[in-house]
């Protein structure tokens, strides 16, 4: 037995010394498998191995040379990458990006009021959920939870602080440890008055999300 082209395909052969079924009891072979023999009673236990072909001695070179080439296409059909992914993979990066949500509808007296997601300051819940804007203009959003939110925002500009804040990174001022290891965020003015509590727990995350 021997191989052909880096293992392309395994070339099988029935000899005095045993049957080259015992390789497969040892290995499991993945690869096409060409059997060369004298014996023609082998055939069908052959293409249950793997076999796509059985060439009885003596052999032609034709026969040889054909079968070569049908298992070096069957290995390229096997490793070639679907059309799909070809054509995914050749996208821009741009265009595999998610499709975050650009503007939300803030709720206000007058009507909605839509405001771009850069405008926006945090998010926050109280009884209702609320969206404030960097001029600190607040109205409430038509989403049940911080949760359907959260999953809207780019996560990069976005962090989920609590249960009850969503803050934009651009309005951080800056951040406070605590005794207890907990945070607290400070925000831009005219948001100083907020502040923002990270849990002990989540504190680590948050200074690799900031410290990006």
């Amino acid at each position: 037995m021997y191989s052909v082209s880096n293992v392309e395909a395994l070339l099988c052969s029935k000899g005095a010394d045993g049957v080259s079924f015992e390789i497969f009891e040892k290995f499991q072979l993945s690869c096409p498998i060409i059997f060369v023999t004298s014996y023609n009673e082998y055939a069908i236990q052959a293409f249950k191995v793997n076999g796509i072909d059985y060439l009885l001695k003596p052999v032609d070179p034709d026969d040889l040379g054909k079968v070569i080439a049908k298992a070096r296409t069957l290995n390229k059909a096997k490793t070639a990458m679907p059309v799909d992914l070809q054509k995914l993979m050749q996208q821009p990066a741009t265009a595999l990006k998610p499709n975050y949500k650009e503007t939300f509808l803030g709720n206000s007296r007058s009507g909605w009021v839509p405001v771009k997601v850069g405008d926006i300051a945090y998010f926050q819940y109280e009884a209702v959920n609320f969206m404030v804007t960097r001029a600190n203009e607040r109205y409430t959003v038509d989403y049940e939870t911080m949760d359907q939110i959260e999953e809207l925002l780019d996560p990069s500009q976005f962090y989920r602080a609590n249960r009850q804040f969503i803050v934009n990174n651009d309005v951080i001022q800056s951040v406070r440890s605590q005794e207890n290891a907990k945070l607290v965020l400070k925000l831009k003015s005219p948001h100083h008055t907020v502040d923002i509590d990270i849990s002990r727990q989540k504190a680590p995350a948050f200074k690799r999300w900031l410290d990006r």
